[in-house]
């Protein structure tokens, strides 16, 4: 019958409950314990704090992705200026006896060609174009990390649009599903009173307590989707909304 279906899936959501908090005692740093008992159920949606206005973007900088993406940014930045030190001529100012060396007098001689002016860059007499590849191809690697930069930062902000956007769906259906609850309760509870008076017969009682009793679990559904909801926007956010926190 569906009430020994529902009375042998009993154990197996309690089961469920039991893993999930030993699962939340390892992400808080503590030894995964057995739940001592079930909460008492409650409005977990009602207790949730509002969501304050006019949170600033900043906040998105403490994502871990927009951090490792801004770091690799700043590597190949580095190397750019690497790449560039690379072609400045490594030579021996001295020769023998504290003279100058045969290096520096081809560096400095007429016949030089070190100093492109026009290029206005320095243009090195030995291993030909290697080192300028070199550098050509740092700062390709840099404009291929801002790129991947600006991917990183506009996915953080469509993540937050998301979240926010099922927000205010989800709200907007648990109202609905809330005044369905509360008509099948008083549906119920009408129901009861008529059998007691001998008006109607105990199927139409039980049908009104299944109705409730599907009212209550799509309540329970879109709780779930909404502090599920939750956690996808703080992750999206990089940890919450907390303005004072800055990012490291």
């Amino acid at each position: 019958s569906a009430l020994s279906q529902a009375e042998a899936a009993i154990p197996l959501v309690r089961a469920e409950i039991a893993r999930t908090a030993q699962f939340l005692s390892l992400l808080v740093g503590e030894y995964p314990r057995p739940m001592k008992g079930f909460p008492i159920t409650r409005d977990y949606v009602a207790g949730l704090k509002q969501i304050p206005a006019g949170l600033p973007s900043t906040l998105l900088l403490r994502r871990p992705d927009v951090r490792a993406a801004e770091a690799t940014l700043r590597a190949l930045n580095a190397r750019i200026g690497v790449a560039r030190a690379e072609r400045f001529p490594r030579i021996s100012l001295t020769g023998a006896y504290g003279y100058s060396s045969s290096e520096l007098d081809l560096l400095i001689g007429p016949g030089s060609r070190l100093w492109n002016i026009a290029a206005g860059l320095v243009q090195p007499i030995f291993d030909a174009g290697k080192l300028k590849a070199a550098e050509q191809a740092a700062i390709a690697q840099y404009n291929e990390g801002v790129a991947q930069y600006a991917r990183t930062v506009l996915n953080a902000f469509l993540e937050v649009e998301n979240a926010l956007a099922t927000r205010h769906e989800e709200l907007e259906r648990r109202k609905t599903v809330l005044k369905y609850v509360q008509e099948a309760r008083a549906a119920e509870k009408l129901a009861n009173k008529r059998y007691r008076r001998g008006l109607t017969d105990y199927l139409n009682l039980l049908d009104s307590q299944r109705t409730r009793y599907r009212a209550e679990d799509s309540l329970a559904l879109v709780d779930l989707a909404i502090l599920t909801n939750r956690v996808a926007l703080i992750r999206a956010l990089g940890g919450g909304w907390n303005m004072q926190e800055k990012a490291r």
